[in-house]
């Protein structure tokens, strides 16, 4: 094996090194192919075996037609056996068993070293990942990971395409960073320049890249939101009406009445999620909550997307009481959740709804991440002009390292994607996001792994006659609450 640098097959590239991990956003077949083409020959032309595992909907016979087409020269280097030509379909979906992102990992630590076992240098891949509404895009991401950290020392260069018009721009952000470089489309030159020049021209064209790939996600987001949400009110309206019956025909049971309350609360809080998504754009981040971003100097509640339009009196023990139950009703073999709320009434202006998905979002986390017999409590207390709710369990806990991220949208702690538990890492960001509309704030806690965690929800409290005295003991208070035992899950 040479351990020196290697010919990426792109001027402006320049030399790799091996372990390199590069990724292309292609727009079009023969820009896939262009791009393949020239990957894949400065690898040959300096004695590597190669790979390209070819798009599913192609096949490999296809796939060898139209890449030999693009660049003759490579076929006396499949046909010698250098360079093999792999279904995407067999490679990253298998109809059988999924992706397998470990297996696919093991699949080229094994063909590296058949390569050097047959003289070869080392080992250059490309593949052209199988992008639909089916993919497991937390196996994919956790699978290009793992490729630069367990075949970053040996001698492998890989080459991962995707074509633009099928990913999010989120997707495209998260798949660029996992990447040592991005391969700029190729530039179209008339003077008779390499096809894999890069200037000024693929500066842009990469901006035009991102242009299609972001407009491609408003027109899907819009259509499925809206579809999703006319369904979702479809099926809502019949609980509506179960709720009313209950209430009506048996009024004078209070386990009745009761479920036919929280019945109510949810088939409400449904069918305003369902009008936000039928109504893209009044919706914020996650079209449920209102948008983290706003202008520097703004103050947290005086942009419009951070505050709640028609607010209500919403009672904080009220408000706890219903989430505990519908977050219980979801784990029956749980120890019951232990709520303490202050004697003292906690009103606060807000949006019952969306403070139910707060409260909802971080009792069924807690439940998630412990074990059943652990302890998760529940306190809301006044300090001053606020009043801080406090949700703890003694499950997993957050490592150190997360706490800084853990509200970040997608951002799914190392242990609970260990455990395989379910989830996208949205729930932490959809509670921020409320919180903040409503003008307050939220915080995570914990010892560490195994420690447990807890989060604190600060919000402010509806003006009400406040004795100076306990204006005065606002820090002193806060400092109290903020004391708890430090516990709660990792977030979804």
């Amino acid at each position: 094996m040479t351990t020196g640098p290697r010919n990426s097959g792109f001027p402006a590239l320049g030399a790799l090194s091996w372990g390199s991990h590069l990724c292309h956003f292609y727009e079009s077949r023969s820009e896939l192919l262009s791009v393949t083409a020239d990957f894949l020959h400065a690898g040959l032309a300096n004695r590597e075996a190669a790979v390209w595992v070819a798009p599913a909907l192609l096949g490999p016979d296809k796939a060898r037609y139209m890449l030999t087409r693009t660049a003759p020269a490579l076929a006396e280097y499949i046909d010698a056996g250098q360079l093999q030509i792999l279904d995407g379909a067999q490679i990253y979906a298998s109809p059988k068993t999924g992706f397998n992102g470990g297996a696919t990992v093991g699949l080229w630590s094994t063909a590296i070293n058949e390569a050097l076992g047959r003289g070869f240098e080392g080992l250059r891949v490309a593949g052209d990942a199988v992008c639909n509404e089916t993919t497991d895009w937390v196996a994919l991401l956790d699978y290009e990971a793992s490729l630069k950290e367990k075949l970053a020392a040996r001698p492998i260069i890989g080459l991962c395409t995707y074509c633009v018009q099928k990913l999010r721009t989120a997707q495209a952000r998260d798949i660029e960073r996992l990447h040592d470089a991005k391969i700029e489309a190729p530039r179209v030159e008339t003077s008779g320049h390499s096809r894999g020049h890069v200037s000024g021209q693929s500066v842009q064209r990469s901006e035009n890249v991102a242009a299609i790939a972001e407009r491609s996600d408003e027109t899907k987001q819009a259509s499925i939101g809206a579809t999703i949400g006319h369904e979702i009110r479809n099926a809502i309206t019949p609980l509506g009406l179960l709720a009313r019956l209950l209430n009506t025909q048996y009024g004078n049971d209070e386990q009745l009445t009761r479920y036919a309350l929280l019945l109510s609360r949810q088939a409400n809080l449904l069918g305003q999620l369902a009008q936000q998504l039928m109504a893209p754009d009044d919706a914020g981040f996650d079209g449920f909550a209102g948008s983290a971003h706003t202008a520097p100097d703004a103050p947290a509640c005086v942009s419009r997307e951070r505050t709640v339009e028609n607010p209500a009196s919403v009672d904080i023990g009220d408000l706890l009481a219903h989430c505990v139950q519908v977050a219980e009703a979801g784990a029956p073999d749980h120890a019951p959740i232990q709520l303490t709320v202050s004697d003292a009434p906690l009103p606060v202006h807000g949006d019952f709804g969306k403070l139910t998905q707060v409260f909802v979002n971080l009792l069924v986390n807690a439940l998630k991440y412990s074990a059943a017999a652990d302890a998760i409590k529940v306190t809301a207390s006044r300090a001053g002009r606020y009043c801080y709710i406090s949700v703890s369990d003694e499950g997993i806990g957050i490592a150190p390292g997360e706490l800084a991220t853990i509200f970040k949208p997608y951002a799914r702690g190392l242990v609970g994607r260990a455990l395989g538990t379910s989830g996208h890492g949205l729930g932490l960001a959809v509670v921020r996001d409320i919180v903040a509309s409503h003008g307050g704030t939220v915080e995570a806690f914990s010892g560490g792994l195994g420690c447990g965690s807890n989060f604190v929800v600060r919000l402010p409290l509806a003006k009400m006659a406040t004795p100076i005295t306990t204006i005065a003991s606002d820090v002193q208070e806060r400092e109290a609450v903020c004391a708890a035992p430090v516990t709660q899950g990792i977030a979804a």
